[in-house]
This record gives structure tokens, sequence and C-alpha cells, in this order.
């Protein structure tokens, strides 16, 4: 029997600035922000895209996962701050895992509270198993749990297929003994444990409450904070729990979150006016924080991000011809397009170098000359006949307006950007566009734990869609949305992507599910692999930049270390100085 282990993957660790933004979305969302009390930990004042939601069982941006891990709640186990690889306690002091990798039998801590005051019990976290696992739970959302991480019996309960729940492999033994089960043994299990999907929410509180669970005034729950304040695309502020069983380690007594949807301009405007002591990650636009008089004050968390491009569904069948794909991902130079993105290097794989457990990917060569034929061969030569391809991005990135130039001076195509709001970049980025909207969405993602398994569960995803490596025929397509449109299951829509997925995608699907289906770690690495690798030659994602997070840090924050988590950093044992 294993005790409190995990297995160890080993890994390495522009333009000028853009218009400026109105002043409040640079601004503190609580107004006036108390000075900081180095006594009492003071007052963090920190930035994030904005969130609608505070529910765990939804799938959100990539702040979303972030301030509900920053202590309102805490899931049976968390990262460790010191070696992000593995995890260490949470609200169980200790597990133990059964000699084939499939049982998890964790034990909780006798001082873990509510912030009401009641006990934090076995029974509480499976009663948020069953409810995330719960079909329709997330609305209109994605549900945030994934299915490929293989709790016994998820996938069925998921899809109605079983209404059953004592099918699911998740059992309170008592009040302090919770016992999950996988239906196949899953290296990243306790990682992936450590993620938002699995963070508790208070029972009674949202049976009393129902959807008003999640108001201030309704607030109850496990973390090293509380929520005091709320507000759609305004911030929200965090005061300490004093109930929190490890609340000494956290000795920041408050953290006020802007929700700032004006990019890397706001936020550096806000923290050169010294309105933030942590930015929201600056990724969009590194050169204009690397130029300004704050630039020794940015901080990068280990390498394991690509910022890539992801091909979007259209009626337009132009980017449904795998040459046309590759010729715009060979058209791109990726050395000159990182001169705009430092501390960004040139990414070309999906696979960034900080991955360390596989061989090196074959990388995507910078060929103009080869991108004019594969055009050519595909119908465009010099580009004549292609539509227009647009990049939808949620705000103004100078990488993307290099790619985008590099296109139409090599390739002669015309190449549009489309700047929206968060919520209508989600929105349009996840629909079927009419012939007159084709092209790619504008993403950076991670690694999360940085290995081939956590990425094979990207390309199956926690709900069917019909983006990136899930990419079908226009027919497909129409029939996907319409289903979709009519309210189809997840069975129902996952059956259509299965038949309509063009060629190369469906032998990416094929070996990505062998790979998750083998139990012998050797042979499942050999299958990533060779699953990675039909992957990136589909070009449905073309990667262009890998990096880190990136974050302009107070000097007088200390013992800050971000991580390569969507998450970005812990803030445990982090004070601030007067």
């Amino acid at each position: 029997m294993k005790t409190r282990g995990s297995r160890r993957w080993r890994f390495a660790a522009a333009i000028a600035a853009l218009a400026m933004v109105v002043a409040t979305s640079a601004c503190s969302f609580s107004g006036k922000t108390p000075g900081p009390d180095a006594s009492q930990g003071g007052v963090l004042r920190i930035s994030m895209i904005p969130v609608t939601t505070l529910d765990p069982a939804v799938a959100g941006n990539s702040s979303y996962g972030q301030i509900l891990m920053l202590g309102l709640y805490e899931g049976l186990v968390v990262i460790n701050k010191d070696d992000p690889l593995h995890v260490t306690e949470g609200a169980a002091k200790s597990w133990d895992i059964s000699s084939d990798g499939l049982k998890y039998t964790f034990h909780l801590r006798d001082g873990a509270r509510w912030s009401n005051g009641d006990p934090v019990t076995a029974e509480d976290f499976a009663w948020n198993f069953k409810r995330i696992l719960t079909p329709g739970v997330a609305g209109k959302g994605t549900p945030s749990y994934n299915a490929q991480i293989g709790i016994k019996g998820a996938a069925d309960f998921m899809t109605g297929a079983s209404k059953d729940f004592s099918t699911v492999g998740v059992e309170a033994k008592d009040s302090s003994t919770l016992v999950l089960t996988l239906d196949r043994p899953n290296a990243d299990f306790l990682v992936q444990l450590a993620s938002y999907w699995a963070l508790p929410l208070n029972p009674k509180a949202v049976e009393k409450n129902g959807t008003d669970w999640s108001q201030p005034k309704n607030w109850v729950s496990n973390g090293a904070y509380t929520l005091t304040n709320f507000t759609v695309n305004q911030g929200a502020t965090l005061t300490k729990n004093d109930k929190y069983w490890d609340a000494k380690d956290y000795p920041i007594t408050a953290v006020n979150v802007t929700f700032n949807d004006g990019g890397t301009t706001a936020d550096l405007l806000a923290y050169q006016q010294d309105k933030l002591d942590i930015t929201g990650r600056i990724e969009a636009d590194l050169g204009a924080v690397t130029s300004s008089n704050v630039s020794a004050q940015l901080v990068s968390s280990p390498t394991n991000q690509v910022s890539q491009l992801v091909v979007m569904s259209s009626q337009n069948p132009v980017l449904t011809d795998v040459r046309v794909r590759q010729a715009l991902a060979e058209a791109i130079d990726r050395n000159e397009v990182a001169k705009v993105a430092k501390p960004s290097v040139a990414g070309p794989s999906l696979v960034p170098a900080a991955v360390k457990q596989s061989p090196d990917f074959k990388a995507i060569p910078s060929d103009a000359s080869h991108a004019k034929q594969l055009l050519a061969q595909a119908g465009y030569p010099d580009g004549k006949g292609m539509p227009t391809i647009t990049l939808l991005d949620y705000q103004r990135t100078p990488w993307v307006e290099a790619v985008a130039q590099m296109w139409r001076d090599k390739l002669g195509i015309n190449v549009t950007i489309d700047v929206q709001e968060v919520g209508v970049y989600g929105t349009k980025r996840a629909e079927l566009h009419g012939p007159d909207y084709v092209g790619f969405y504008v993403q950076t993602g991670g690694f999360n734990p940085p290995t081939l398994l956590s990425n094979a569960l990207t390309a199956r995803g926690s709900a069917p869609a019909m983006d990136g490596v899930n990419m079908m025929s226009v027919e497909a397509s129409k029939q996907y949305a319409q289903a979709r449109a009519a309210g189809a299951d997840a069975k129902a829509l996952s059956a259509i992507l299965d038949k309509g997925r063009l060629a190369e995608n469906a032998r990416v699907i094929s070996l990505t599910d062998k790979a998750l289906g083998e139990t012998d770690p050797q042979k499942q690495l050999g299958l990533l692999v060779d699953a990675q690798t039909a992957r990136n030659e589909t070009y449905n994602t073309i990667p262009v930049l890998w990096g880190g997070y990136n974050l302009l840090v107070k000097p007088r924050v200390k013992n800050l270390k971000p991580w390569y988590y969507g998450s970005v950093y812990s803030l445990k044992g982090v004070t601030i100085e007067n």
C-alpha cells in the first residue's frame, strides 16, 4: 500500500503599450483600499480577468480556478507550494492508495471546519461529488469534471446512462473517511484532485439558499478566506476565515480582487499608479511591460504554457483541408514573433520543452516557400480565392497581430482580428459560424500537471465541443449545432462527434482513448507519445509561443511563488511589508 504519494515527473524549469482604457477598469473594486498592516498580514490588491460564477462544478476562464483556489475553498488535497509536482494535506490529513492504484482512502482532519463552525465531513465531500456529476448542474456552461480522470462510474452518471449514484466510486465510510475508486490507474489523480472541480460547497448552504448560495450574505466555505463582496465584472473581496484549521499560515488579512477586462494595458497602468500589488496575467503585451519603468518587478512561473491558435467551426470548408492549416502553421516565423512577446520564446510544438517525460517532438518549421506550395496544392495559389481568416481574441495581443501580418505578407491572404469582451469571446469560440467567418481563436493553454497524460485529457475534454481536435466536416458540424440547439444531451452530441470528425482528428481520438485505457505505465507513455504526435500533425491547434504565467509583483509582497497551474500562485505564507 502506498501512502501520501504521487508519481513524480521532473521538468526544467512588443509592440508599444495599447490605447489607454478608462480609469475605472484599473481601480480597486472596493474603492479606497486600507493600507497594509504588517502585524496582521495586510490587504492584498490583485487583478484577474472577470469571472461570472463561483461554482466549482462549472468550467470557466483562466481566472475562474484562480479565484476559487486563492483560499475560498479547500479540497481533500492541495498543491504543495514548495514542490508543485506533488500535493500536500488539505481537508484530508492523510490518504492511502491501494497496491493496484485504483482505491484512494482519505482520512479527514479533526480540525477542518466550515466558516459557520460546522465540521467538514466525508459526507460533505460525497455530496459534492454527486452534485458535480449530476447531469445539467453546469446549466448552459461546461461541466468542470473531465470523465477521463477516471472515477469509477462517473462517466455514466454524468450522461444519465446511470441514475444510481451507488455505482459511482465515491463512498463516505464514516464522517472522517472518504473512499474514491478509479476504473483504471491514473498517475496524475492526486494533482487533478487538487484542482477547482474537486472543491467542496457547503451542502446546507446550497440546499437552504438554492442558486443564491454564492451571495456573500449566504456564503459558507472551508478555505482560508470567506467571500464578503462579489460583483460581476467589477471585483470581489476575500476576508480571512479565522475558523480555518491552518489560518496561521495565511497571514494576509484580506484580498481585494479587481476584475479587469482591459488587458495588459489596464493592469500595467493600475500597477504603476500603485493600485495593485499583483497584476493579473500579462502575457498579452509583455513588450509593454518589459519596456516600462516596472520591468524589474516582472515575475514568471515555470514554463509550461503554449500560446496557440485553435481552429473554430465554420460553414466555410477552407480549414477542413489539413494542407491549409499546415501552410498557416509553417508561414509563422516564431523567432520573430517571440521578439514582441518576451520573455516567452518560440513554441514550435504543442508540447513545451518543460514536459520532460517524452522525447522532443518534431518542430514545425518556419518555411514560407513550402507553405505557399501547400496553399497552391489546396487550390489557393498565392492566396487567391482564400477567404478572410479571422483571429478571435478577448484583448489586443501583439504576437497575434504579428502572426496576422506574416500571413498577409507571406501568403497573400486577408486576415482580420476580432477582439471581443471575455463573455462574447467564450461564446463565439464555441459556435458554428457562417461561411463568412472562418479562422481560429487565441488561447494560452498549459499542461497542468506538466505530463502527457494531463494533456491527453484535453483531447477528450470535460464535455462535447466542435472546435480544435473535434473539428468535423461542414455537414457534421451543422448536424451537431442543430442537435445542440434542440437540447441534445452529451451522449448524443458525442455520438455525432465520433461519426463526424475529420479523419486525422478521429485518429488522434482513437490513439488517445487507447492510451487512456492502458494500465501499464510504460506502455501508456508510449501510446501517449503516439497520440500527441498525431495531434501535432493535425494543425487544428497551431502552437506559436512557449512561456509561463507572467505577473508584476510589488517588492513588498513576500514569499509569492508562481507555479504552472491555473490558480497561478498560493497565498500560503505570503506577507506584505509596510
